[in-house]
């Protein structure tokens, strides 16, 4: 990319259960999870292809081809990071949109945007979670974001998970008392045997699951102990993943953190009580920013850094040329 800051833009935020796409003119564009671990590998191309034709017809044919943009999302396998890069370059192209690309992991331009530009810590709280934070001079240390198996402590999924296991043990008599069991019959339609059946029959089961969350802390505002034991163990974990990634940053001093992510936006509350813990037992600068729009927060970092990221951030981001001789970097 050149260092050039007119033309077109734009940007897609692509977390575990929906994606965004953000253009210049201030236009949204939203549409479900492109996260082959959410919902199966023909589905996520299928609506990926959907929302990039869309992005290229809103720019037009000209802003198509030159526009410059910023595809950020949950779906990239470290291991196979290549391979998801091409992927994804593959349908943008497919698509009409030939101009400069950058792919990223998703938290990077939380990070990399302002208020934190490049020095703090980005906690990303969705369907899934993870950790991301730098000093500002070093390169950024990741934590967690490694799928539902392996980590997502204290997202939506382990919410749901925990809330649901938490009413099954309270209706077979191994657990505590809670409206859990009826609060979540009530709202999904089954049985809370019956519904946690039907979720581990489904092949793909993680947003399913994280949708269960919602319920759960609503149980945990109306004073029900069970629940409210099930957020203070999601509460304790993102308090240990942002400690991790301070430490491995080695950030001293005062320090920022933004939250991103629908379990912050769908529930005030729990952002509220995460960012009282940091200030308190971490010493955080000030209560963390909440982000309201993720996908914008991709276009600033795209504006701020129109020749695309850093060599430093190689790993993290990886910057596609134009079509005509494409070459990638990153």
């Amino acid at each position: 990319m050149d260092d050039r800051e007119d033309g077109r833009f734009w940007a897609i935020d692509a977390g575990g259960s929906s994606t965004t796409a953000a253009l210049d003119d201030g236009s949204r564009l939203r549409r479900g999870s492109v996260n082959p671990a959410s919902v199966g590998a023909v589905a996520a191309e299928r609506v990926l292809r959907e929302l990039l034709g869309e992005v290229a017809a809103r720019l037009g044919p000209e802003g198509a081809r030159t526009a410059r943009g910023w595809l950020a999302t949950a779906a990239l396998d470290a291991g196979a990071a290549a391979a998801d890069v091409a992927r994804i370059v593959a349908s943008a192209r497919a698509s009409g949109l030939t101009g400069p690309l950058v792919v990223s992991r998703d938290v990077l331009p939380l990070l990399l945007a302002p208020p934190l530009a490049g020095r703090g810590v980005a906690v990303v709280c969705g369907t899934g979670s993870g950790f991301l934070a730098s000093d500002g001079s070093g390169p950024p240390v990741s934590v967690g974001g490694c799928e539902y198996l392996g980590s997502d402590e204290g997202s939506a999924f382990q919410l749901g998970l925990d809330g649901l296991r938490a009413a099954v043990r309270a209706l077979d008599g191994r657990g505590a008392p809670t409206a859990l069991g009826v609060e979540l019959a009530a709202e999904f339609g089954s049985p809370v045997r019956e519904l946690a059946r039907e979720l581990a029959a489904r092949p793909f089961p993680k947003s399913a699951v994280a949708a269960l969350a919602p319920v759960v802390s609503r149980c945990w505002l109306a004073g029900d102990e069970v629940a409210g034991a099930v957020v203070t163990g999601a509460l304790d974990e993102l308090v240990a993943g942002v400690r991790a990634a301070r430490d491995l940053a080695g950030l001293r001093g005062e320090w920022p953190v933004v939250l991103n992510g629908g379990v912050f936006r769908g529930s005030p509350e729990f952002a509220t009580a995460l960012g009282r813990r940091l200030v308190a037992e971490l010493g955080a600068a000030a209560p963390p920013e909440r982000v309201a729009d993720p996908a914008g927060r991709v276009l600033a970092a795209l504006r701020a850094r129109p020749a695309g990221p850093s060599e430093a951030l190689a790993g993290w981001a990886w910057t596609v040329e134009r079509e005509a001789g494409e070459g990638v970097r990153g």
